[in-house]
């Protein structure tokens, strides 16, 4: 090796350790703000929200500690590696489905159908085919539905209509199983839609459905484009103080829930935000127990006019439940014609 390619080679290899040390420091910085600022100012909150992007520099990073054969930048790289692995790694592990004979199984699906499709009948022959017991929509626009899904009557003949005016839609809880009782659980938030309550009779077992959808965590009014600059937008309008009342206010009401139940719906609220934790240790999130992958949920690229192929970048969406169900298994579903992706879960009873 001449003095020339020497002196370029540990130029290069000067600048990956330097640039990997300096990955380093950001994550550990970001790491510390986490743990200290939480979800309590809004810019750190859309940092969290999408916390998992932080590990794409990651792969080119080790890369080039490989390629310059730097095991003093692989060093850097290693508390990194370590924190994807212990933080995402595990949502890659495949979760078998666990079936137990007698038990009794329902199926739950969920879906913002985005309220400014006015015509959903290709989504409504999608439900036919799910075999789904108990259906939560968001964003029915009341030019398609007012009252009731009538295209879907014959097979789900129980169903509970909220008409949001603060959205594009209205909320709709659908159920093959006969309703009891339907009411708003008032969370003393103003110009925000109470989640709608629902009692379910499954076979004489009563079963408490939610239906929801949180505040966006943005203000509209700054939101005037489309495609790529939309995004930036929805980041400089970020504000999720409304819906973390949202989340704190119903998680009190659900501590005194006397059935099991189940809430389903767009949460607004990414997997990777410290908000999500306190979701997390009230209920259980069915596909962080038995799906697979991250489960990016919003935004349909197409959908948004981008590239078909970039997958959704984060979890909104999501079908939890409380102790006497147990998920068997949690899927998505492919889009249809939203936005969001669908979420599907097998649930069972287990009192």
């Amino acid at each position: 090796m001449t003095e020339a390619v020497q002196e370029h080679t540990g130029v290069f290899k000067r600048i990956i350790n330097g640039t990997a040390l300096t990955y380093l420091l950001l994550m550990a910085i970001y790491m510390a703000l986490r743990l200290v600022v939480a979800d309590g100012q809004p810019k750190v909150s859309l940092l969290n929200s999408f916390a998992h992007f932080f590990f794409l520099p990651l792969f080119p990073l080790l890369a080039l500690a490989l390629l310059s054969r730097s095991r003093l930048a692989l060093l850097r790289l290693l508390p990194v590696v370590a924190l994807l692995l212990l933080w995402v790694g595990p949502r890659f592990i495949p979760k078998p489905v666990v079936a137990v004979a007698g038990e009794k199984t329902i199926r739950v699906a969920t879906l913002n159908v985005w309220g400014n499709r006015h015509d959903i009948s290709g989504t409504e022959e999608w439900l036919r085919g799910t075999g789904a017991d108990v259906i939560a929509l968001e964003e029915v626009s009341p030019a398609y539905a007012t009252g009731e899904m009538s295209g879907l009557a014959d097979i789900y003949p129980y169903q509970s209509n909220q008409h949001d005016e603060t959205r594009f839609g209205d909320n709709f809880t659908l159920s093959k199983y006969p309703i009891v009782t339907t009411e708003f659980v008032e969370l003393g938030l103003p110009d925000t839609p109470a989640p709608v309550r629902t009692v379910i009779d499954v076979d004489g077992q009563q079963i408490a459905v939610y239906t929801l959808h949180l505040a966006w965590p943005v203000d509209d009014e700054a939101i005037t484009v489309s495609g790529l600059a939309f995004y930036a937008q929805v980041a400089l309008a970020f504000e999720d103080t409304l819906r973390n009342q949202q989340i704190d206010r119903l998680l009190a009401h659900l501590a005194d829930e006397p059935l099991p139940y189940i809430l389903a719906g767009d949460f607004n609220t990414s997997d990777f935000s410290v908000t999500y934790n306190k979701l997390a240790a009230a209920m259980h999130d069915s596909f962080a127990e038995a799906g697979s992958g991250l489960g990016g949920s919003w935004p349909v690229a197409w959908a948004r006019g981008l590239p078909a192929w970039l997958p959704p970048l984060i979890r909104i969406d999501y079908i939890w439940h409380s102790d006497g169900l147990r998920t068997v298994r949690a899927w998505q579903s492919e889009a249809v014609g939203s936005d969001h992706l669908p979420l599907l879960a097998d649930l069972a009873l287990t009192d």
